[in-house]
């Protein structure tokens, strides 16, 4: 006899328990130990919950993936030096933030101006701006059309500042800088966003599938790309339109969509 619906209740399955949302994943060392390990095992759980994420009708433009690690400071103590030209302080003495910007140069530079008046601002100081390598030949024609330029900026502690008042300061760089560029008359205004600015977390994400995210970012497969943890996940949006900047980790989070479950609903009917 056909059998319609869920299972009953039965052992450790619940229907109550069903989920329709992202795929969210996290691994972790728990005595603190940065590796690259971490960061291809935090890769490799993403690609396995492409199940849990939405493609367009272009299937190789996804609703969005990413993965949040910890400052990769063995890593940026190779590349940055060769790439910038400069030499980085200490781990907690600086800070990074990952950027999508304009692909107009002249609105990219406008971007640049102000999040820079805003540091200096804050009495933080800029050590340089980096390029990140992306690799797009695997991302769909929808991605593609919206696709930002992508790059890090460095920015350096005042000495009297603590790493927590040093992360209060970054916040605040972001946020004003976020607002006075919206209110610019800027025709890409909408490529802006900051996908992490911070002195111990790094996000990397995009409007891809789980399984291009290593792919349109090489610096995740170098071995010198190290964390002690990674945070990933595989955006199935249902309410909003999928975008390069709706992608998730969300900075210093990242959520499954648990009021579209049958829980969550119910919950908030009551």
């Amino acid at each position: 006899m056909a059998r319609f619906g869920y299972p009953q209740a039965q052992g450790l399955y619940d229907p109550a328990h069903e989920r329709d949302n992202c795929g969210i994943g996290l691994v972790a060392h728990t005595k603190g130990r940065a590796s690259h390990e971490i960061v291809a095992d935090g890769l490799s759980i993403l690609e396995r919950m492409a199940h849990r994420a939405a493609r367009g009708c272009d299937d190789r433009t996804g609703d969005g993936a990413g993965i949040m690690v910890a400052i990769p400071h063995s890593f940026f103590q190779v590349v940055v030096p060769r790439e910038v030209g400069v030499d980085l302080p200490q781990p907690g003495r600086y800070g990074v933030g990952n950027i999508f910007l304009p692909r107009r140069k002249d609105e990219r530079e406008e971007c640049r101006r102000v999040l820079e008046g805003f540091i200096a601002e804050q009495g933080q100081t800029v050590l340089g701006w980096r390029d990140v390598p992306t690799d797009n030949r695997s991302i769909g024609r929808d991605a593609r059309e919206s696709e930002p330029v992508v790059r890090q900026v460095f920015v350096r502690a005042d000495d009297d500042l603590d790493q927590e008042a040093f992360e209060r300061q970054l916040l605040l760089i972001r946020k004003q800088a976020y607002h006075a560029i919206r209110e610019m008359d800027l025709e890409e205004v909408d490529a802006y966003y900051v996908c992490s600015l911070s002195s111990r977390t790094l996000v990397y994400k995009g409007q891809l599938t789980p399984e291009q995210l290593s792919e349109y970012y090489p610096d995740l497969r170098n071995s010198d790309f190290r964390s002690h943890v990674a945070l990933v996940h595989a955006r199935f949006s249902t309410n909003t339109f999928p975008s390069w900047s709706r992608a998730q980790p969300m900075r210093f989070m990242s959520h499954n969509g648990e009021i579209n479950t049958l829980r969550g609903n119910v919950n908030r009917m009551r």
